[in-house]
């Protein structure tokens, strides 16, 4: 009986520890296809290409997290969150890939330091509720316009909810920025802030999201993003600047999302012009029984490069699709994207579907 009662003990003493740790994630995938066609214009000579159409099985971004409290004193809790993706194809690896953290929280609102998202991250949730993979994001998702999201190291402070408005304030220092240079400092600053102002009451929202970098460096694969037929090569650019709206209605079956942003940057040398973008997006579903069809639109308007307009800059974008739940945790998924920038003799296009699976738990 004491060896019975022993064990017993013994076998507790994990659960009793582990009783403040949550287990949670996502796994979600299915098949996607695409197919892109592009005409380009060199010295005068038009080359048009076609690519066959690609089919192949593919992750939309699964993810497996840990996270946990433990209370300290009256209305202060110690917070926590590992989380990481792991892609059914087996091509991630590694521990806090995405949003990890320490942390406080209490009356005050909440403090953390890890890997987060940025304000203009945690915005895009209202407007996009599309599921892709990474290799089509850009046209099964608002990809293009979510371009300057990202998660960084860095310092957040969340306040509480006061009759439905909230903020949050972000910080990266400048040797989590470039931690190559933490000893030198041979290299110009490239801290950045971010902020988020935030309004929700019976169903409707507001949201404002941006954020500042004094320096920042921008690759090809950005700056191709930013205008396909860009001029601009990859470098170091000043006073990157993010700024978006949303506002909609998420209640009653219902789904309307709008949002707008904007986007600058200069070269890093005196009397630099501008580099600018301004976008549109909207979003709108409803739901039936088990059923929520949507359709997004989104529309970039010419972006400027050096102060001057690019004529083949403007493109539109349109999603349909569908989501159907087997139960609260399982759902069916449906799309279909396309994408043209450019015009003309400068033109790309791709269209894509995926149908998949997700289940949360």
């Amino acid at each position: 009986m004491k060896k019975s009662l022993i064990a017993l003990t013994l076998a507790a003493l994990p659960v009793a520890a582990m009783a403040d740790v949550t287990l949670y994630g996502q796994v979600k995938a299915g098949v996607d296809i695409s197919r892109v066609k592009e005409k380009t214009t060199v010295n005068g000579v038009t080359t048009k290409d076609t690519t066959k159409t690609a089919t192949e099985i593919a992750d939309y971004g699964s993810r497996i997290g840990f996270k946990g409290h433990e209370h300290l004193s009256n209305n202060l809790n110690a917070i926590w969150q590992v989380e990481q993706n792991t892609s059914v194809a087996g091509t991630d690896k590694g521990w806090g890939t995405r949003e990890s953290f320490i942390g406080l929280e209490g009356g005050f609102g909440k403090i953390r330091a890890g890997k987060l998202n940025t304000p203009l991250k945690d915005s895009s949730d209202s407007i996009d509720p599309w599921e892709a993979s990474d290799a089509n994001a850009d046209v099964l998702s608002l990809g293009k316009l979510e371009r300057v999201e990202d998660r960084k190291v860095s310092a957040r402070y969340d306040s509480p909810v006061f009759s439905g408005f909230s903020a949050s304030v972000q910080y990266q220092p400048r040797d989590n920025a470039n931690p190559d240079d933490k000893f030198t400092h041979d290299v110009k600053s490239r801290d950045s802030y971010g902020l988020g102002l935030n309004y929700e009451n019976a169903g409707f929202f507001g949201r404002y999201a941006g954020s500042f970098a004094k320096h920042s460096v921008l690759d090809k694969d950005y700056l191709n993003s930013f205008n396909r037929n860009t001029t601009l090569a990859a470098d170091t650019y000043k006073d990157h600047q993010v700024h978006r709206l949303v506002a909609g209605y998420d209640a009653n079956n219902v789904l309307v999302s709008v949002a707008g942003q904007y986007e600058g940057f200069k070269a890093d040398v005196t009397d630099a012009k501008k580099n600018e973008r301004t976008e549109v997006a909207a979003t709108a579903g409803y739901r039936m029984g088990n059923v929520m069809p949507r359709v997004s639109y989104a529309h970039g308007f010419k972006a400027k490069e050096n102060g001057v307009k690019q004529g083949n800059s403007r493109y539109n974008q349109v999603i349909v699709g569908a989501d159907y739940d087997f139960s609260k945790r399982t759902s069916a998924l449906i799309s279909a994207g396309w994408l043209r920038e450019g015009k003309g003799d400068n033109k790309y296009e791709k269209t894509a579907g995926t149908v998949g699976l997700r289940h949360k738990f």
